[in-house]
């Protein structure tokens, strides 16, 4: 059957005597331009093309004008036009061919400018289509010279950096990480940078969307075609393993893998670890991606045609091909171009080429295109980073006890305490609800690492001094090591040998332990200077002095025992000194005992003895004996006063001469110069009575 011509391409829409390709440009004014012709180059998914376009000028312009300036290269196709847009990026005068000068003009996608606004700063809390779309409109890009196709849903980064990486670096990174490919929609008036993840919507080529596959013969064509297809199938991984570590899931299995779905022949497997996604799915949707990355190359094509309107993110149908398994649907991958007009503008040039012609590379429709992922910059060794806070003295710290930074190369007005997400700080010690923290403060600086390299995953190594927060250990002090607070507290302990040293003290040493170890005798300190000290032990608390022990206090000294006190000395007295009064009081009894020698009690003065019930003393083996020596002895009695012996020897009342005597047998004898006897009435009984 007779190939359907009726919606293809058509190649007689152009007369010979027309140009097929123009060029508009600011600042040509009143002179005619001519294009020669054309190479096109880059011209693909996620690329910066450039076009080289030679024309002839009436005279040479004044070149750097043209730097930057916006450029359209317009291609003459089927009663219609193909456009390029870009701007000036390079332009070269070529001298001068016959009567005119020939200038070479390099046509760079919109993009190109961003390759020479080169950055580092930090987004906070962004997906990859708000970054994208950020840079691009901060690099001059209008909103309406960008549009977001895609279909996935994509997660918040909390900390993502662009650092030392022109815009066009790092969105090319950030698309291709997440998956994200672009193409550009020419239009009459601009390109457009179309933004996809999936290639279920591209546009068909216009036209009916058909190409016929026609090997050049030398005879005429009324439409264009395909002249070639090459196959090009290449061995590649079969499979993408993926493992991360996510410390806010610590618990958490971050290991997944994805299969090649194609069936060319893959082998090995590609580990790739530190992806930096924080769940499983991400995890699975980074290791498909990566997998996808790879299978779209197992197998390309590249077509030779004449096609003027086939570019970058257009499908088509192949119909014709004599092999039918290569008939059906492809996708244009990236276009190789070549025009050249010469022939037909009276140079002289014996050209017989073709005006027109491409190479394509090309994807069969339907499977997923993803573009390599791109390194990021690696962090070399170590940066350093400031500590903010919200407000007060000390710096943010979270549930987790995490920093707020701003990082050296941010240069941003963020407000302070937010120019970072929470980053953690490595600890000497740490563990289930134990561990070592010395909170920081606002303006600290500090040594800062990025796990696997990675700049989006910043850790806190330490902090590190300068002038501004000195070194507590410098030249005067070398030989200590120390550790202060900034609220005054410090643990100092000095190494030198003969003074060694430890300290341990509040602001001010209002509050201080010494342990002093000096060569010229050991002392330890523990002191308030203006405050209480409290000691408490739940068990025993022993104190053991090897020498003697010097207890002071400036006013009250109070003692409070539970159970039993004993104050015993093992070779010494025991003297209790009072500036006034001693008092010693019992709830029960007192006893008061010496085991070998004497018990004596001196007063300088009376001697008080108040007994609410009896009062005994006993003299268990020798004598009892009281004496007043210059004064009276008085025993009262409200009701009886007994004097009695157990008859082991006689008692004797005397005084100068006089005496009054029991003996053991129970005889009294009452002796004295006079003896006065008065009574109302006397009785004087017995079984005899005697006189002299």
């Amino acid at each position: 059957m007779a190939a359907d011509f009726t919606n293809m391409p058509n190649l007689d829409m152009v007369n010979a005597n027309q140009d097929h390709f123009n060029l508009k440009l600011k600042g040509m004014d009143g002179q005619t331009v001519q294009v020669l012709g054309f190479d096109g180059l880059d011209h693909g998914f996620s690329q910066d093309y450039h076009f080289t376009v030679n024309v002839a000028l009436d005279y040479a312009p004044v070149m750097k004008d043209f730097i930057g300036t916006p450029v359209q290269l317009r291609m003459a196709w089927d009663a219609d036009e193909v456009y390029i847009n870009g701007v000036v990026s390079a332009v070269s005068h070529l001298g001068k061919k016959v009567d005119r000068e020939e200038i070479n003009f390099t046509i760079s996608s919109p993009l190109h400018p961003l390759r020479f606004n080169t950055q580092s700063r930090v987004f906070l809390n962004k997906d990859v289509i708000e970054i994208v779309q950020e840079v691009l409109l901060g690099a001059g890009l209008a909103s309406s010279d960008f549009k977001f196709n895609a279909q996935g849903a994509y997660p918040k980064r909390e900390f993502v950096v662009q650092y030392n990486e022109s815009d066009f670096d790092f969105i090319q990174r950030m698309m291709s990480y997440h998956g994200l490919f672009y193409y550009f929609e020419q239009t009459s008036t601009q390109a457009i940078m179309q933004i996809y993840d999936s290639v279920t919507d591209m546009p068909i080529l216009s036209g009916g969307g058909e190409l016929l596959y026609q090997p050049i013969t030398g005879n005429a064509r009324p439409i264009e075609a395909v002249h070639a297809l090459r196959e090009h199938s290449v061995l590649k991984t079969d499979y993408i393993r993926v493992k991360d570590y996510n410390y806010r899931t610590p618990e958490a299995s971050l290991k997944t893998e994805s299969k090649s779905a194609s069936d060319v022949k893959g082998m090995g497997v590609d580990y790739l670890h530190g992806e930096n996604f924080k769940t499983l799915d991400e995890g699975d949707r980074i290791a498909t991606l990566r997998q996808q990355a790879i299978d779209c190359q197992r197998i390309t094509y590249v077509a030779e045609t004449d096609c003027r309107g086939l570019t970058p993110g257009l499908k088509f149908t192949l119909v014709g091909h004599p092999v039918s398994e290569l008939n059906g649907e492809y996708m244009v991958l990236e276009v190789e171009h070549h025009g050249d007009q010469r022939a037909g503008q009276g140079y002289g040039e014996n050209n017989k080429g073709k005006t027109y012609s491409n190479r394509a590379r090309l994807l069969r429709a339907g499977i997923p295109f993803r573009t390599e992922p791109l390194s990021a910059p690696m962090a070399q060794g170590i940066f350093t980073a400031k500590i903010e806070t919200t407000g007060g003295d000390y710096a943010y710290v979270d549930e987790q006890g995490r920093y707020h930074l701003r990082m050296p190369y941010d240069l941003s007005e963020t407000q302070e305490g937010q120019a970072s997400h929470p980053v953690r700080m490595a600890q000497p010690y740490t563990g289930n609800e134990y561990g070592m923290h010395f909170p920081l403060h606002a303006g600290t600086e500090v040594a800062v690492v990025c796990t696997n390299g990675d700049l989006d995953r910043p850790i806190i190594l330490g902090a590190v001094s300068n002038p501004d927060t000195p070194n507590t250990v410098s030249a005067p002090n070398h030989s200590e090591n120390v550790l202060r607070t900034w609220g005054g507290n410090e643990l100092s302990m000095e190494d030198r040998r003969g003074f060694e040293k430890t300290e341990m003290f509040t602001r001010d040493r209002k509050n201080i332990l010494t342990l002093d170890a000096n060569q010229d005798g050991h002392t330890i300190r523990l002191a308030t200077e203006e405050g209480e000290m409290e000691q408490y032990a739940k068990k025993t608390m022993l104190l053991e002095c090897g020498d003697s022990q010097t207890v002071e206090c400036g006013n009250d000294r109070e003692e409070l025992i539970k159970n039993s006190q004993q104050l015993m000395t093992k070779n010494e007295y025991i003297k209790s000194h009072a500036a006034t009064d001693t008092k010693l009081e019992a709830g029960q009894h007192i006893l008061m005992q010496a085991e070998v020698e004497d018990f004596k009690i001196n007063s300088a003065k009376d001697m008080l003895v108040n007994v609410d019930g009896n009062t005994s003393i006993e003299v268990k083996e020798n004598n009892l004996e009281m004496q007043v020596t210059s004064g009276n002895t008085s025993i009262q009695a409200a009701k009886a006063i007994t004097f009695k012996g157990d008859g082991g020897g006689m008692i004797h009342v005397g005084q100068s001469g006089g005496l009054i005597e029991v003996s053991t047998g129970g005889d009294l004898t009452v002796d004295g110069k006079t003896i006065t006897v008065s009574a109302p009435t006397i009785n004087v009984r017995g079984n005899s009575v005697g006189n002299n």
